[in-house]
């Protein structure tokens, strides 16, 4: 078995975080299999026995019966994939559009975790070395049909019970072949890490437990939403027993017929490498778009393998699980508060469940120059149970906040390590300016287009309240470097669509630069704010009153019109009087007077006093008549009309 070298390892790893990211790149190698739909991460604290293995460096094969991280997903390997993990360097996922592991780093980044890979799936067994420990000579590794090979007459399984023993966490035997692949990785442990060639550093216990727990943590985020075809993830804990910390499943709701996320993986699988997509959608071929809606379920509680509750056990292998049954009960309380006060959305530990529309669609090439070999696909995850703090995706989550209220999935040129992505800086050239030259083409246009088109379908159809829909519209409060940009170009493009509703009896469709929001300066006037509407609206103005937040951002972006109660008023005095009831009026007006004495300058007192001059408002025993009638500024004190208390 032909792998890449240490010391090719030790250039990659060096440049490649230690974190959870193992996790996430074992989770896109089981999506990338396009084949497997659950997948599991087990952290297992057991030692082993270790008399019942292969003499052969016996030494080593000991070594391997501790502590280990394990990932299996139902997806199994083919005879690609053996040789793609032969060839660990040159990845055959490089140039594939339709994988996630585009930069092929997937397993190599486990060696961060231990010196040697294991394997089982079918009915192989194969162990990657870099360093020769266990193979011989030359062949960095070994592999063996567990099923088919005979040692001493014996199946392996018979000859070495203790070396398959590792395995049966994830319920496998080596019996029988396996439906899937299991990964398994010892824990480099510190009295032997100085002899690795490649990463001399130890793995400890202690570490693997806190990237464990934070990745658990994670785990009840959004990371799994842009994914196609693996819908279950379930993480364990393994020490006396098995333990599962956490699971997730998607389930998709009935979408339109080809608007499903999985009909854009089955376009790609067209294409061999992202060259010859690329040139297709240059020459116009046809592309899918989404618009599908997946529930999230998820489930924290700790639970043992024959799901009751196990908390002692759990105390002992993880230091959070004090914790659990106090969060399982804060979020039945969230949730019940939740359904009481007629929310949908439901807390996010314990048991949840959350529901997303995933709206996308490929992007023209024709305003790029030079492309990078990635995906020109941009779709965003929008939150239906209230909003969300918003990243940053390729496939699955990167460490960028975004500021948006929605998950923004793209084709972004990302660096080496994954955790950043290429934009414009003063020293960025070459290659790598081009690579920017992409994301800050997505993120300016693209995305805001696509969220545009996705606030807009929201508005138009009863997918949400209006009030939750508001919810998706981004906070200028919560902007983010590099990310700005999409806000002023989103309200560009909102300005002039059907994205609010008049606020006046009518709740007819209205566009932000047709519209206007009434602004009231007082207690008095806000509480006048339904009649003010209803009436400014028989007036012929398009009054709308979206939350602040939103009104903040058109305004900032000079998309919407304010108008304050004077002007207002000087509306509603042209409708004749079976629109306008004269209590109203009265009441209205002196709303009016009341904020005028507190702010109004000389020129709004004159507007005001013209406007009160010609208006039958004030209340007399024998009706209401204008300022003028009710005051005679010449008459003696007794003559002046008794002017009603309002």
């Amino acid at each position: 078995m032909k792998i890449s070298p240490s010391a090719t390892l030790q250039n990659l790893l060096r440049h490649y975080p230690s974190g959870g990211q193992f996790f996430l790149e074992a989770l896109q190698n089981a999506e990338d299999t396009d084949r497997a739909t659950h997948f599991c991460a087990l952290l297992d604290l057991s030692t082993h026995p270790i008399e019942q293995i292969r003499p052969q460096q016996s030494v080593w094969r000991r070594r391997l019966q501790g502590p280990a991280i394990l990932f299996y997903d139902n997806g199994g390997f083919r005879d690609k994939d053996w040789k793609s993990l032969q060839q660990i360097y040159n990845s055959s996922k490089k140039h594939s559009p339709s994988e996630v592991g585009k930069y092929g780093m997937g397993s190599r980044s486990f060696f961060h975790i231990g010196d040697i890979l294991q394997i089982v799936s079918g009915s192989k067994y194969a162990i990657l070395d870099p360093d020769e420990r266990l193979s011989e000579n030359g062949e960095y590794g070994e592999k063996l049909d567990f099923l088919a090979d005979t040692f001493d007459g014996q199946r392996f399984v018979d000859a070495f019970p203790d070396e398959c023993s590792p395995f049966h966490g994830l319920g496998h035997t080596m019996q029988e072949a396996l439906n899937g692949t299991i990964i398994r990785v010892p824990l480099r442990a510190q009295q032997w890490a100085a002899e690795s060639s490649f990463m001399p550093e130890a793995f400890t216990l202690e570490r693997a437990s806190h990237i464990f727990e934070d990745f658990a943590k994670a785990f009840s985020g959004p990371m799994a939403l842009f994914l196609c075809r693996v819908s279950r993830l379930e993480l364990f804990v393994r020490k006396e027993k098995l333990l599962r910390v956490a699971s997730l499943e998607l389930r998709p709701e009935p979408a339109l017929p080809g608007k499903e996320l999985v009909k854009v993986k089955e376009f790609l699988k067209k294409f061999e490498t992202v060259e010859q997509l690329q040139e297709q959608l240059r020459q116009g071929t046809p592309t899918p778009e989404v618009l599908d809606i997946v529930r999230m379920e998820k489930i924290t509680s700790p639970t043992d393998d024959k799901g009751q509750d196990f908390e002692e056990e759990v105390k002992e292998a993880k230091e959070e699980v004090k914790e659990a049954k106090e969060e399982v009960e804060r979020a039945k309380k969230e949730v019940k508060e939740a359904k009481a006060s007629g929310r949908t959305k439901e807390s996010e530990v314990g048991g949840s469940s959350s529901r997303w529309l995933r709206f996308g669609r490929f992007f023209s090439l024709e305003e790029v120059s030079s492309p990078p070999e990635e995906v020109p696909f941009v779709c965003l995850a929008l939150p239906l149970d209230g909003p969300c703090e918003g990243l940053a995706f390729a496939h699955l989550p990167l460490s960028i906040k975004t500021g948006l209220p929605v998950h923004v999935h793209a084709g972004f040129a990302l660096e080496d390590n994954r955790r950043g992505m290429w934009r414009h800086a003063e020293d960025t050239d070459g290659s790598h300016r081009s690579w920017a030259d992409w994301n800050e083409h997505i993120i300016g246009k693209v995305v805001p287009e696509v969220y545009a088109d996705a606030l807009t379908y929201l508005a138009q159809h009863e997918v949400m309240a209006d009030a939750d829909v508001f919810g998706l519209w981004p906070r200028l409060e919560a902007e983010k470097d590099g990310f700005q940009v999409v806000n002023k170009q989103l309200v560009a493009l909102l300005a002039n669509r059907l994205v609010l509703r008049s606020a006046g009896c009518s709740k007819m469709p209205v566009a932000p630069q047709e519209a206007c929001f009434l602004e009231t300066h007082t207690t008095h006037l806000e509480q006048l704010r339904a009649d003010l509407q209803n009436l400014c609206e028989k007036a012929g103005r398009k009054v709308v009153n979206p939350p602040q937040h939103v009104v903040e951002l058109l305004v900032h972006y000079k998309a919407i019109e304010k108008f304050d109660c004077l002007d207002a008023v000087r509306d509603i005095l042209r409708l004749g009087s079976e629109e306008m009831p004269q209590e109203l009026l009265s009441q209205i007006l002196l709303a009016l007077l009341h904020w005028a004495g507190k702010s109004f300058n000389s020129t709004q007192l004159e507007v005001l006093a013209e406007l009160l001059r010609k208006v039958e408002w004030v209340p007399t025993p024998s009706g209401h008549v204008t300022i003028d009638q009710a005051f005679d500024p010449v008459a003696p004190l007794p003559d002046l009309h008794v002017v009603q208390q309002g």
